[in-house]
């Protein structure tokens, strides 16, 4: 799950600090953020419109310039970094411009989501499988960890950024800070993790990784995974294109051009799965508004199958049978 926070500014006066205690926590916009070419662009005078129309061009350089660089190069590295920090702050500006400036953005949080974790979980401790465990790749604000937390089970995860790891350190408070970690979940070894996790889950996060290494993390959850655990994968389907800021400025069916570097069929999904070494693919049978409903390998093969042919479906009929057959959730057992 990808959630964006405002960035901080500079430590305020102790006069307008007492204030801003008495008034509750606020999210701090950016003066300025770092543009793809080096340069900075002050954010106080634009409009809602501009800083979604710099949104769309900065996350079109900044895609073509994560490309552009070697996988796992320290200089893709560096401009996946600059990208996000750079959205986030527009984002942020945005936020304040629409009159939402006091409250962080959180995406791709849905209760269905955590409801579906907490089935697995239990699912597991059913089986046999001692201590279950969750870890979330890209925790954002912890909505999801909290959550789970709040039934008892224990819960860590992974950030790339700082901003949120903080904030997520506040919303599950100092006893779980250190499960919280920062980085990339590449480099993760067993021995940093306080037990093998029984549930890997990511949200909104697959689309975002460089295609060329997109196989390396799903690998690395296959290897981090207790045996009979879970990898649950959210991204949203090729079939619901574009889903980034692309869908703002370009009309339905066009390829994302945003920092959305591949959105992927059900198909492509389940081979990623399938070459890590997942025995088992499964999707929810189907999704009601309150939950996802899953059924033996919820008809998986067959969704693949009708994908073709849904993206000549009239383009509503289209996108209502995706999201009812939930078509952008996997469950992969090892």
């Amino acid at each position: 799950m990808i959630s964006i926070t405002p960035l901080p500014t500079p430590a305020t006066p102790a006069s307008d600090a007492t204030a801003a205690a008495a008034t509750g926590p606020a999210y701090a916009v950016p003066r300025e953020v770092m543009l793809a070419d080096g340069t900075f662009a002050q954010l106080a005078s634009l409009t809602a419109e501009e800083l979604a129309q710099l949104q769309f061009e900065q996350e079109q350089k900044f895609a073509q310039a994560i490309l552009a660089f070697p996988a796992r190069s320290q200089e893709r590295g560096m401009v996946v970094g600059q990208a996000y920090d750079t959205v986030c702050g527009i984002l942020a500006a945005l936020r304040a411009a629409e009159g939402h400036g006091d409250q962080p953005l959180v995406m791709g949080f849905d209760e269905r989501y955590a409801r579906l974790v907490l089935k697995l979980l239990q699912k597991q401790i059913a089986h046999g499988i001692g201590q279950p465990r969750l870890f979330e790749i890209g925790f954002g604000s912890a909505a999801l960890l909290k959550e789970i937390r709040g039934h008892g089970f224990s819960v860590g995860g992974i950030e790339v950024s700082t901003t949120m790891r903080d904030q997520a350190a506040v919303e599950l408070g100092p006893r779980y800070a250190p499960d919280l970690l920062l980085g990339d979940f590449r480099e993760i070894a067993a021995d940093d993790l306080p037990g093998a996790p029984t549930v890997v889950f990511w949200n909104d996060v697959l689309e975002h990784l460089a295609p060329d290494e997109a196989q390396e993390f799903v690998d690395h959850a296959y290897r981090l995974l207790k045996p009979g655990g879970a990898l649950v994968t959210i991204t949203p389907n090729w079939l619901l294109r574009p889903s980034d800021v692309t869908c703002c400025f370009h009309p339905p069916r066009t390829t994302a051009c945003g920092l959305h570097l591949k959105e992927y069929r059900l198909a492509e999904v389940s081979r990623l799965l399938k070459r890590a070494g997942f025995r088992r693919v499964a999707t929810p049978a189907f999704a009601t508004h309150g939950q996802l409903v899953m059924f033996g390998g919820g008809f998986r093969r067959t969704k693949q199958l009708l994908e073709p042919a849904l993206d000549r479906a009239p383009l509503k009929l289209a996108r209502l049978l995706c999201r009812g057959w939930a078509m952008s959730c996997t469950v992969a057992t090892k």
